[in-house]
């Protein structure tokens, strides 16, 4: 759990570089310095981003790969303008009590992965409410609005998921308690839906035009077997999009840049069926999907790249007495490594389909199938989004996680996701988060939002291929 911002030690610059290189393992942007910086002519409209004007991103051509850090001659200032990070500050504190009461609103529909089209009509009806243009909803309940840029392409994406893991017929209650803001789903996701919703209005009030279209979206089928569709969806109806940003409530100071890949499997197995007594001897579902378990189970799975399987789900039969007719099993497989979650996949279909038993048919069908890797560290997103806590006192804590931003990675776009507070519990009806960090955690997002959109119109986020 990350302490509040203002709880955190802020540590001197060079020891700060020193400790987000070794947790991030990425070289941060140079922002602004004498021997690297490139200063151009124009100037930015509105005086208080006269400080981002003609900046120029220069990132190191080489990246730390392990926990040593290689330290150049003079160290570079990394710090953001402390003029844009004290006007984004104030814009966002103002913010916060909205976004908790949006929030709240936001948690008590219902809105089930598969089942998101109630909250969905809420969204829309929220986004055209606050001024964002074009906005629709597609066949799926992903809603979609646009803050207009000085230009169209390469355009930014910021995401909130809509989903909840909880059924329809959960009870929701939002209860607030001081600092502490509850129910299921309040952190994941209704908070950042309820952030991204308002990114617009902040923006208003910054006076700031950005330089290229924002898109933001309240999607669908992020969690469980979602599979991420609502994401997919949105990727393949915004061709134009140059860098993705998604946006979960909890976990403040994380920055998901790499993307843990999953394919998931049914596999169902069918039998005769029969008495346990009188019709003894015939083949049991359960019995044979056991077999193939036990199979999988002994297959030697990779540390580094970290690997994983998992039977989550294992059900069947009729009775104690009924020689089960039926018996299906939900295989879970991640990595970190697209190639090392292939070699998996390929080396647990072979074993079931080793499973020949006369009188046994076994079916196997994809049910999840999410993309995995990395983008060069050096191009991505994560030196942006670890200089923007940087200046808010934190220190980025970089991993790799499913998220929505699996997809944009999975494309070769600059992506990551980023969290708004600190809370816990959650996927429990007693999740919580805690109101007072929004302020640090909606200012990353503006700040982030900000940069990333300077950074795409100059054109220094190209596609990357997958590392």
């Amino acid at each position: 759990m990350i302490p509040f911002a203002e709880e955190l030690p802020i540590r001197p610059c060079a020891a700060r570089r020193h400790r987000r290189e070794q947790i991030c393992n990425v070289r941060p942007p140079i922002i602004p310095c004498q021997r690297h910086l490139r200063r151009e002519l124009d100037t930015m409209a509105k005086p208080q981003f006269a400080a981002l004007a003609g900046i120029r991103w220069v990132y190191f051509p080489k990246f730390a790969t392990n926990a040593s850090v290689t330290h150049y001659e003079e160290p570079c200032l990394t710090s953001i303008p402390s003029e844009l990070v004290a006007r984004v500050s104030a814009v966002a504190a103002g913010f916060v009590e909205p976004i908790a009461e949006l929030t709240a609103v936001v948690a008590s529909i219902p809105a089930p992965t598969n089942d998101e089209s109630e909250r969905a009509a809420f969204v829309s009806e929220t986004f055209m409410r606050l001024g964002y243009a074009d906005v629709t909803t597609d066949e799926l309940s992903d809603v979609i609005g646009r803050i207009p840029g000085q230009r169209g392409s390469p355009a930014l994406l910021l995401a909130g998921h809509t989903d909840t893991v909880f059924p329809r017929e959960t009870p929701i209650e939002v209860t607030r308690n001081g600092d502490i803001l509850a129910g299921p789903g309040i952190g994941d996701n209704s908070l950042s839906v309820a952030a991204v919703a308002l990114v617009g209005q902040a923006l208003k009030q910054l006076e700031y035009k950005p330089a290229v279209d924002i898109f933001v979206t309240g999607n669908v089928g992020e969690e469980g077997l979602g599979d991420l569709r609502g994401m997919r969806a949105v990727m393949d109806a915004l061709p134009q999009l140059g860098a993705a940003i998604a946006v979960e409530g909890h976990s403040l100071g994380r920055v998901t840049n790499r993307a843990v890949g999953s394919r998931r499997l049914r596999v169902t197995v069918t039998g005769p069926g029969g008495h346990s007594w009188g019709d003894a001897g015939r083949p049991s579902a359960i019995h044979e999907l056991a077999r193939i378990v036990t199979t999988l189970d002994g297959i030697d799975l990779a540390n580094d790249p970290k690997t994983s399987l998992n039977v989550g789900i294992f059900t069947g039969g009729i009775s104690v007495n009924t020689i089960a007719p039926e018996a299906v099993a939900v295989i879970d497989m991640r990595s970190v490594s697209a190639s090392s979650l292939a070699s998996l996949v390929t080396e647990v279909e072979h074993r079931i389909g080793e499973a020949v038993v006369a009188g046994i048919s076994v079916a196997v069908e994809v049910v999840g199938d999410r993309p995995a890797g990395a983008l060069p560290s050096e191009s991505s997103l994560a030196p942006i989004a670890v200089e923007v806590l940087a200046a808010l006192g934190m220190d980025a804590v970089c991993d790799a996680s499913s998220t929505d931003a699996n997809i944009p990675i999975g494309r070769g776009i600059p992506s990551m996701c980023i969290g708004l507070t600190t809370g816990g519990n959650v996927h429990r009806v007693d999740e919580y988060i805690r109101v007072r960090p929004i302020a640090t955690g909606f200012t990353q997002l503006l700040l982030n939002t900000i940069l990333v959109t300077e950074a795409l119109a100059r054109g220094e986020l190209p596609r990357q291929t997958l590392t």
